[in-house]
Formats: structure tokens, C-alpha cells, sequence
């Protein structure tokens, strides 16, 4: 697990999200500096399976449970979220990482200027 990604998150990882609206919202502004972070990172070229189950679809359930707690703007259970996701698989394969940088694009609207261009942040 990547130690820089994961100190970004840390603070906030929890799946209750039961601190209170302000800490909610920075839970909100961690997940756009870790988007900012990954985004540098370029991933990996060699393929593995993921680390659990040796499944190429294992990452799946991750990002349902990322997309309920975006929609439910549960900011504190998304940064859990994606801290279980990284323990469990390599956020580093291209399958993962390009799904997560699009799915924090979506709905924390980084990475796109007014035209809905991916930028570099």
C-alpha cells in the first residue's frame, strides 16, 4: 500500500462517518488532495490479479460500495472505502486506478475544466 496515498485518507477512515458535517467536509477536501496525489502517479504496466481471491473482477464490489457512499455524500465511509480497496488490491492497475480518478472526477468534479476535458491538477 502506497504510504503517501494512505496518510492522506487515514485521518478520515471511517465507515460510521459519524463526526459531524465539518469533519465530513474534510474528509471531502482530503479525497480531491488524494485524487490530486494519484493523479501524478502513473500505473502500473504489468498485470496481476488482485491479492485476495486472484480475481481480475475483485475491485468490483469496492467501487459499488464507493459509489453508495459518494451518492450519499458519506465522504468519511468513501476515504474507508478506498483504503480497504487499496489494502485489498494494487490501486496501481490501470483497471483500478483509471476507475477510481474517474469516479472521484464524478463526483467531487476535479480533473475537468468547463468543457469536460480531464485536466492535470
Amino acid at each position: 500500500m502506497d504510504r503517501v496515498l494512505h496518510s492522506i485518507l487515514k485521518p478520515f477512515d471511517r465507515w460510521e462517518n459519524n463526526e459531524g458535517e465539518a469533519r465530513n467536509n474534510e474528509a471531502k477536501e482530503a479525497l480531491v488532495i488524494f485524487y490530486r496525489e494519484l493523479s501524478k502517479r502513473k500505473p502500473t504496466k504489468k498485470y496481476c490479479l488482485s491479492n485476495s481471491l486472484r480475481l481480475h473482477l475483485n475491485y468490483i464490489p469496492y467501487f459499488v460500495k464507493l459509489k453508495r457512499a459518494f451518492d450519499q455524500r458519506l465522504y468519511m465511509r468513501v476515504c474507508n472505502e478506498i483504503i480497504s480497496l487499496m489494502h485489498y488490491d494494487d490501486i496501481f492497475q490501470r483497471r483500478i486506478y483509471y476507475n477510481t480518478l474517474r469516479l472521484i472526477e464524478e463526483y467531487l468534479e476535479v480533473g475537468k475544466d468547463i468543457y469536460g476535458i480531464r485536466k492535470n491538477n
